[in-house]
């Protein structure tokens, strides 16, 4: 690009220092024109004059929406670099209506979520939750082996959803002797066959799962796309893992099932979020539930600013960006 772009923040102090360390800060000084200040608390009167000079803006958790009324106040601005996954909390039809492009770092926000997914796969599969309950209420009489135990090889892992974390979940899972099914809309036969897994329809994945990892965006169309009927289709002693957002559940229905003691559920987001003091999900033995950790944390978050760093660094070299999101996409995205 023959000029330098001017580039500010969206970002607290926070939230900055959380996913910039200041070696990328530097890095990316030598490749534009980069507003470093940032505020304790992100407020319109600290950032619409620092937006108003903008040909850029990096965003992220808690940024302010660039809705129509910021963006009137910003003539300059044609990017948008996202520091975080999904950039539904900063995007506006009115950000669309100018042609402003606009990048996520969801790429790399999959990678520790596939990787804790894994995790909670392997446990699971050997029954290592179960094996702490048992323990704890029968101690060494719960020191057994049951020959109905699976284990990995040749085991059914189902993947409800392959967007940025399904993708790099299906990659981990490949390097394992494992049948992958997957359900995906929009992904192609051909498409799934080259992820290495085999594209069915909802239902047969269920029914044929021993363990059920539900990544489907948060979309209108998917709200309680897991309910009683599809819980049902489980196998008994399947695992249902859920790492991307609550509202895809019918909490009601999944409670109602595991209180059968039929299936295990691991639960990383709830609907509501946390759930309400009292709710059994925090005391059934089969339910795994942890606060929303899936997703970058401590030190994870610096891929955040690493991804952004590589996008401002294709931007500027001519390159095509690596994770572009469209008003097409967000349609379908997480």
């Amino acid at each position: 690009m023959s000029e330098r772009l001017q580039v500010c923040f969206n970002l607290t102090r926070a939230q900055q220092e959380r996913c910039f360390e200041p070696q990328a800060l530097d890095a990316l000084s030598t490749l534009v024109d980069l507003d470093r200040d940032v505020p304790e608390v992100l407020t319109d009167e600290w950032l619409l004059p620092k937006l108003a000079g903008a040909d850029a803006c990096i965003t992220g958790w808690g940024s302010l929406r660039l809705d129509a009324a910021r963006l009137s106040v910003s003539p300059r601005l044609r990017y948008v670099f996202h520091a975080a996954g999904s950039v539904r909390p900063v995007v506006s039809e009115a950000l669309w209506q100018r042609g402003i492009r606009v990048t996520s770092a969801a790429n790399v926000n999959a990678i520790p979520v596939a990787e804790f997914v894994l995790g909670l796969l392997f446990c699971s599969l050997k029954d290592v939750f179960g094996y702490q309950v048992a323990f704890k209420q029968r101690g060494r009489a719960a020191w057994q082996r049951p020959p109905t135990l699976r284990g990995y090889y040749r085991t059914t892992v189902g993947i409800i959803g392959a967007g940025n974390v399904g993708r790099r979940l299906l990659g981990y899972l490949s390097a394992h002797d494992l049948r992958r099914l997957v359900y995906d809309p929009y992904l192609p036969e051909e498409e799934a066959r080259v992820l290495g897994a085999e594209r069915v329809e909802l239902e047969r994945l269920l029914r044929e799962s021993d363990a059920v990892v539900l990544l489907a965006p948060n979309i209108p169309q998917n709200r309680h796309l897991i309910g009683a009927a599809q819980l049902a289709l489980l196998r008994d002693g399947a695992t249902f893992i859920n790492p991307s957002r609550g509202a895809l559940v019918d909490h009601e229905a999944l409670i109602a099932e595991l209180r059968t003691g039929r299936i295990t559920a691991c639960l990383d987001v709830t609907d509501p979020e946390p759930p309400p003091e009292g709710s059994p999900l925090y005391t059934l033995p089969n339910c795994i539930l942890t606060p929303h950790v899936a997703g970058s944390l401590g030190q994870e978050c610096l891929r955040l600013g690493q991804a952004v760093l590589e996008e401002v660094r294709r931007l500027v070299g001519g390159e095509p960006l690596l994770n572009e999101v469209t008003a097409e996409s967000l349609g379908r995205l997480a």
